[in-house]
């Protein structure tokens, strides 16, 4: 018997500040990037999709945003 299924992590990217569309106040927002992977006997094998998603710390309004964009807003430091 093979045991299969799926695992999704988070990863805070950083925080940025901009005009929430909710409660109209410029606020810190926080960017979380979610992979979900396919999983054997519990163990991550390979990434099946990812998406990020951006939080207003004020109200609390979640909404998605390109991986692009958020790649663009924190770009990863050259090694």
């Amino acid at each position: 018997m093979i045991v299969y299924g799926y695992r999704t992590r988070n990863k805070v990217l950083g925080q940025t500040d901009y005009a929430c569309a909710k409660c109209q106040q410029t606020a810190v927002h926080t960017v979380v990037r979610s992979r979900r992977w396919m999983t054997v006997f519990w163990v991550p094998i390979f990434p099946i999709n990812k998406k990020s998603t951006v939080c207003c710390n004020l109200c609390g309004l979640q909404s998605k945003v390109e991986n692009a964009q958020a790649d663009a807003w924190f770009p990863k430091p050259a090694k």
